[in-house]
């Protein structure tokens, strides 16, 4: 069964494919939901495929507020687990949406360990000291100035070429599924709101309790990452005790878009051995 909806119970723009144990997925920074779209089919015959914008993402709403930080986003995950009654919930995230995936992963550790069941890190967010160049820009007077200025189109276009390592993959539907939210009002101060709070205060003790994780973990990553280097996946394997790094060759920043065949598959074989 395929059903799509809005929770009541969130602000949050959400979709949702399929019954079974839930698998939940965030994606990046300047992505939406549209990220996601080649596990709808394989992921949905034996789960509840649950696809999400963040706030200010996508359709979701984009307020001119300040509460675009990944302590907010990671509030709204939980909020939105916890609204869902997810149990044995396997967690996906990618860039920004796998940062903030570790934060409720910790959070889920500490106040509620039956809800996670498994977590999967694609080219996560997690070492400061390797802070991606587009957001260093975008973080600059002059990147935000060139945020509100450059056709959404074009912005696209540079991200996706950024993001992949074979640019011939990149197709004019996906240009096009990535700069129609930025038509939207609000969208480009949300991006850049969100670029500005993406790295949090407490960095250091967030690290120092990823050792806590105990669930299993899939650490996937492209090889030619230019945006989040492979160094900061080894680096979460070596912190998350039950972790297993997969690299995917000539592949960029997001394996589920660029290599997608080869990321469900080894993501379909990490799930059957820890059912």
């Amino acid at each position: 069964m395929n059903t799509h909806n809005v929770s009541a119970s969130t602000t949050l723009y959400r979709e949702v494919y399929g019954d079974g144990d839930p698998i939940l997925c965030l994606h990046g920074l300047g992505a939406s939901m549209f990220t996601w779209r080649h596990f709808i089919t394989p992921f949905s015959q034996k789960n509840k495929l649950i696809l999400v914008d963040f706030k200010g993402s996508g359709k979701s709403p984009k307020p001119f507020d300040r509460r675009y930080s990944i302590d907010d986003k990671a509030e709204d995950i939980y909020n939105l687990i916890i609204a869902e009654n997810l149990t044995n919930l396997t967690l996906v995230g990618n860039s920004l949406g796998g940062g903030v995936a570790l934060l409720v992963a910790i959070r889920l550790a500490q106040e509620d360990a039956n809800r996670l069941s498994k977590l999967i890190l694609i080219d996560s967010a997690g070492d400061k000291k390797h802070v991606p160049s587009h957001l260093k820009l975008i973080r600059s007077f002059l990147g935000a100035l060139i945020l509100y200025l450059i056709p959404s189109k074009l912005a696209a276009s540079m991200t996706l070429r950024v993001c992949y390592y074979d640019r011939k993959k990149i197709t004019s539907e996906q240009i096009e599924a990535y700069s129609a939210p930025f038509e939207n009002p609000g969208a480009r101060y949300a991006l850049l709101q969100t670029a500005k709070q993406c790295i949090p205060s407490n960095f250091d003790d967030i690290v120092a309790k990823l050792p806590t994780l105990k669930v299993p973990t899939l650490i996937l990553w492209g090889r030619e990452d230019q945006v989040i280097p492979l160094i900061v996946g080894q680096f979460l394997h070596q912190l998350i005790p039950n972790s297993t790094l997969e690299v995917i060759e000539k592949c960029g920043h997001v394996p589920h878009e660029e290599r997608p065949d080869e990321t469900v598959a080894l993501i379909s074989r990490f799930l059957a051995t820890n059912q």
